[in-house]
């Protein structure tokens, strides 16, 4: 692929300095950040010789050849709207690395909840037959890092719905969909937006390619890739092991994308995958304290996250749930939490909005600061054979550089309470 002559990067996060490494010494490569950049940030744009802009996005961009917007500038931004009216082509960073790339194999996982698991998962098996994968994107590395090592071996890509909304020839081989809720209504201008965006995984898959996914997406589209339901695959024995559903659905999409296109191999052994469905900041065990169970699920990010959280711990629970709310999708906690949450420990910058809908709910709760104020408190609201649970139904980034930021602070926060807590008889 030839590139353009003039490319503009929007955001300087993870993926826009992978994009400024690959790119810089190829194209006139322009850099604009909407924040202040740090002075560590400014000298590696230097250092790289791109010229930059701070503090918002201006015209400077509309004058490039071709715009690639960071997975975090939603598309509402004034200047990607100018573009799209102006025809200025719009890829994502997946985008370009696909045109970029040239590996033997493409799978690429996407749904609202347990995509990072999955494609771990895929990963693990395609290491265990000795095929050399290279995972990326959304999980980890960004997809443009990997670009040269991915050359004639399978990639294996974690793709959120912000990659794929400015995807155009992007096709993989094996497209993987777990599963849809409401989520990232505060980035899409609708669920209708958001679905279509994820729906762009399959959009140029041909009859030579494999869909693989949950049947309740299959309800509403029809892929011309060759379709395996999620929930219709059988796993090799033994692999279900007393594994929470979400979990055993995780495995089975791994399982349908692999052995369908390597069929007739030896699977791995279940507790060579353990780890994988047993991560950290995904239900993880942390610890207990006076007959109290402590769970860590940071990577709840969302209200379909939780429900599945909360269906897979014993209760009664203590829900220590919050940050920066998504706008949509949180009526689904309603039952759940009436069921089996005890009470409810608020966090970050959603509390009132959760506090009107547990009011309605009649589900008691408490306002909490830190992550160990939070602690104190549940534990208090707690009895013994309880489990306090952090799955907070929110993102991050209103307290916590990520979601797991959020989890090391809770699991500290622990070792603080265990230390001050007495012990009992």
């Amino acid at each position: 692929m030839i590139l353009p002559g003039k490319i503009a990067v929007l955001g300087l996060g993870r993926t826009g300095r992978a994009l400024v490494e690959v790119l810089a010494q190829k194209v006139g490569l322009f850099l604009s950040e909407a924040r202040s950049l740090s002075p560590e940030e400014r000298e590696f744009l230097e250092r790289h010789g791109v010229t930059f802009e701070e503090g918002g996005h201006s015209p400077k961009v509309l004058e490039a050849e071709l715009i690639v917007p960071s997975p975090g500038v939603p598309p509402t931004v004034p200047v990607l709207r100018e573009a799209v009216r102006r025809g200025i082509p719009i890829w994502s960073e997946i985008e370009l690395a696909f045109r970029l790339a040239k590996p033997s194999l493409i799978f690429a996982v996407t749904g609202t909840n347990g995509k990072s698991t999955t494609t771990e998962l895929i990963g693990a098996i395609l290491r265990h037959w000795e095929l050399e994968p290279v995972v990326a994107g959304n999980i980890g590395h960004p997809a443009i890092e990997t670009i040269n090592e991915v050359e004639g071996r399978p990639w294996v890509l974690e793709v959120s719905s912000f990659q794929l909304l400015w995807t155009h020839e992007f096709r993989p081989n094996v497209a993987v969909w777990l599963n849809f809720a409401p989520d990232h209504l505060d980035y899409h201008r609708s669920l209708a937006e958001y679905f279509a965006a994820k729906a762009k995984i399959f959009r140029r898959q041909t009859d030579e390619d494999l869909a693989v996914l949950g049947r309740e997406i299959l309800g509403f589209l029809s892929p011309r890739a060759k379709t395996m339901v999620i929930e219709e695959v059988k796993l090799p024995a033994g692999w279900e092991k007393g594994l929470p559903t979400h979990l055993v659905f995780n495995l089975k999409a791994a399982w349908a994308a692999t052995a369908t296109v390597f069929p007739g191999r030896e699977p791995p052994s279940f507790e060579s995958l353990s780890p994988i469905l047993h991560g950290p900041h995904r239900l993880e065990w942390v610890g207990q304290i006076g007959g109290i169970s402590f769970v860590n699920d940071s990577k709840g990010t969302n209200a379909h996250a939780t429900c599945a959280a909360l269906r897979a711990v014993p209760g009664p629970v203590v829900l220590i749930l919050g940050g920066r709310h998504k706008r949509g999708g949180y009526e689904a906690l309603e039952i759940p939490l009436r069921e089996k949450v005890r009470a409810c420990v608020l966090i970050g910058e959603s509390q009132e909005f959760f506090s009107e809908l547990l009011r309605t709910w009649g589900i008691p709760f408490q306002l909490a600061g830190d992550p160990l104020d939070a602690l104190r408190r549940a534990f208090r609201l707690a009895h013994p054979g309880d489990t306090v649970l952090l799955s907070p139904a929110c993102a991050s980034f209103d307290q916590f550089r990520d979601y797991a930021h959020r989890g090391e602070a809770f699991k500290e926060a622990f070792r603080r309470l265990q230390k001050e807590t007495p012990a009992v008889p």
